[in-house]
C-alpha cells in the first residue's frame, strides 16, 4: 500500500525559481505586502537546504519543518498575513523609466464568465438551439412576458441588462438576432412600431439568453429567467476596483469643469 502522498498544492504558472533574474524585484514587491513573513520563509528554506547539504534531513520540506520546530531550530510562530488584501498586480516602470504605475492581470473569474458565456453564445448563433423559440415570437405563435412589457410599455429602457460582458461576443448575438428580426410577422411589426432596436435588446435578446441557459443548464424557463435578470456573477474585487475607477473618474470631471470655470471668470475682469 503506497503512502498517501502529501504536499502544498499551488497555481504552476505562478512558480519560479528561488534564484530567478527577477528575484530582486519579487522580493522587494513581496515585502511591501506581507512584511517580514518574506525573510522568514526564506530562513527557512535556508535551513533546509542546508541540512540537505549536510545530508542530516532526507525527509520531505514538511517533514523536515515538523522535526525542526519539534527540536527547536526554527521559530514555530509564523507571521499572520491576510491574504484578502492581497491583489494580483505587478509595477511596472513608465516609458522613460520615471515612476511606476500598478497594471492589474486579468481577472479570471471573468475569463471564467466569458467562458461560459461563450457557450451560450454558441449555442445560439452556431447551433441554433433557441431559433424556434424566437421564431415563434415572432410570429405571435408563444406568450412572452417580455414581449407584453415592451408592448404595454409608454417609454423604452435607457440601460438594457444584456448579461453578456464582452463586446464581441454582443455584437455577434445582436447581429444574429437582427436576422431573426427580419422574419417578424406583419402583426407583430405593426404593434412593435416597427421599433427594431429596442425590440432586439429588450425582447429578442434576454428570451435567446433565457433559452439557452434553460437548454445548457437543464433549469425550467423561470429559474433560467431569475439568472438572467440577477445577471453575471461579479467578485466583490471587480467591484471594488470599478468604484474606485468610477470616483477617480468623477473627481477628474470635477476639477476640469472647476478649472474651467475659475478660467473662464479670469478672463473676464469685473469693472
Amino acid at each position: 500500500m503506497s503512502q498517501e502522498r502529501r504536499g502544498i498544492r499551488v497555481p504552476l504558472g505562478k512558480l519560479k525559481p528561488l534564484d530567478c533574474q527577477q528575484k530582486a524585484k519579487l522580493m522587494n514587491r513581496a515585502r511591501k505586502l506581507c512584511g517580514q513573513s518574506v525573510d522568514w520563509c526564506c530562513s527557512l528554506v535556508a535551513h533546509y537546504g542546508e541540512a540537505l547539504c549536510r545530508r542530516s534531513s532526507m525527509a520531505s520540506y514538511l517533514d523536515w519543518y515538523q522535526n525542526a520546530v519539534q527540536e527547536g531550530e526554527v521559530d514555530r510562530d509564523f507571521p499572520r498575513v491576510n491574504y484578502n488584501d492581497l491583489e494580483e498586480s505587478e509595477e511596472e516602470p513608465h516609458l522613460g523609466g520615471k515612476g511606476s504605475y500598478k497594471k492589474l492581470l486579468p481577472d479570471h473569474r471573468m475569463a471564467a464568465r466569458d467562458r461560459g458565456n461563450q457557450k451560450l453564445l454558441d449555442f445560439i448563433v452556431k447551433r441554433k438551439g433557441a431559433e424556434r423559440h424566437l421564431l415563434d415570437l415572432v410570429d405571435g405563435r408563444k406568450h412572452s412576458t417580455w414581449l407584453d412589457s415592451f408592448l404595454s410599455s409608454t417609454r423604452h429602457m435607457g440601460c438594457v441588462e444584456t448579461y453578456l460582458e464582452d463586446e464581441d461576443q454582443l455584437d455577434v448575438l445582436v447581429r444574429y438576432l437582427q436576422e431573426i428580426y427580419k422574419q417578424i410577422d406583419q402583426r407583430m411589426l405593426t404593434g412593435i412600431k416597427n421599433d427594431k432596436v429596442n425590440f432586439v435588446l429588450e425582447v429578442l435578446l434576454p428570451e435567446a439568453i433565457i433559452c439557452s441557459m434553460s437548454a445548457l443548464e437543464g433549469l425550467d424557463y423561470k429559474d433560467a429567467e431569475a439568472k438572467y435578470l440577477d445577471g453575471p456573477p461579479v467578485h466583490y474585487r471587480e467591484k471594488e476596483l470599478f468604484d474606485k475607477k468610477a470616483l477617480v473618474e468623477r473627481r477628474q470631471r470635477k476639477n476640469s469643469l472647476s478649472y474651467k470655470s475659475n478660467n473662464r471668470d479670469a478672463s473676464f475682469p469685473r469693472p
